[in-house]
């Protein structure tokens, strides 16, 4: 077996236990815990709590201190923090059985347990209204990129009132003519960006103001899906989606549109 090989599926059998799991992360909770209390929380004897220590001490995820107590080392934090993404996915093994994420950009797979604190949208009822919240409660801004237009321009201005909030969006160059553009444009004026995206990268949907985000990916033969995603107000979802919307607005154009 190749040798990097080796030392991935030992560290994956060192963390195949649900109780070596939970030491971990009540470690990662409160650092500084001895044998005694760690076998409390965990639920376990002092015999094979201890067992389970000695073997996350060989592996080097965690260090016993003078005092008999542990702490976190730094390759541990680290394996902690890259097994939020696992823990993402497999919590949502349904949804990406029937749904891809290829297309984004390597570094935001790199990043998904970003999404761990998340609310399931399991409807497009669900969608549709965390899209009118992010509208609704914005006193900043709102983001928000699909594949077609979800809310027109004149129901944004309404939602948002006289607040001074500015509006992004991103659609496909194909789903708007020179007159809806206008048409979007003329109720919020200057509050508006509007940017085209070719057709093959609007792939994601993200609705998203300072407070709440939320997303949707596409299902497997590529077409955008409405009817399930991901909402939340954690600051880690929220950058994550605010990152992204981002990585396409910086590579995407203005539309040269007259008015009349």
């Amino acid at each position: 077996m190749d040798e990097h090989l080796d030392e991935m599926v030992r560290l994956l059998f060192d963390l195949s236990s649900n109780d070596r799991l939970t030491l971990l992360f009540e470690i990662r909770k409160q650092e500084n815990l001895r044998l005694t209390q760690l076998a409390e929380r965990i639920r376990a004897t002092i015999q094979e709590t201890s067992r389970h220590l000695g073997r996350l001490t060989e592996a080097k995820l965690i260090k016993k201190n003078s005092d008999g107590s542990y702490t976190l080392t730094s390759y541990g934090r680290l394996v902690l923090i890259l097994l939020s993404s696992y823990g993402f996915l497999s919590k949502n093994r349904d949804y990406f059985l029937s749904h891809d994420i290829s297309f984004i950009p390597q570094e935001f797979i790199d990043r998904i347990g970003e999404l761990s604190a998340h609310e399931y949208a399991a409807n497009v009822s669900s969608v549709l209204r965390h899209t009118e919240q992010v509208i609704s409660l914005a006193n900043e801004y709102v983001w928000l990129m699909a594949d077609q237009a979800l809310i027109t321009g004149p129901s944004i201005a309404q939602a948002v009132g006289n607040h001074d909030v500015s509006v992004r969006i991103m659609i496909p160059k194909s789903s708007l003519t020179p007159e809806q553009h206008l048409e979007t444009k003329r109720p919020l004026g200057d509050r508006l960006e509007l940017k085209l995206v070719p057709d093959e990268n609007v792939k994601v949907g993200i609705a998203m103001n300072e407070k709440i985000a939320g997303m949707c990916f596409p299902d497997l033969n590529g077409k955008m899906d409405f009817n399930s995603g991901f909402t939340s107000s954690n600051s880690d979802f929220r950058k994550w989606c605010k990152d992204l919307f981002s990585f396409y607005w910086d590579r995407s154009k203005t539309p040269f549109l007259t008015s009349s």
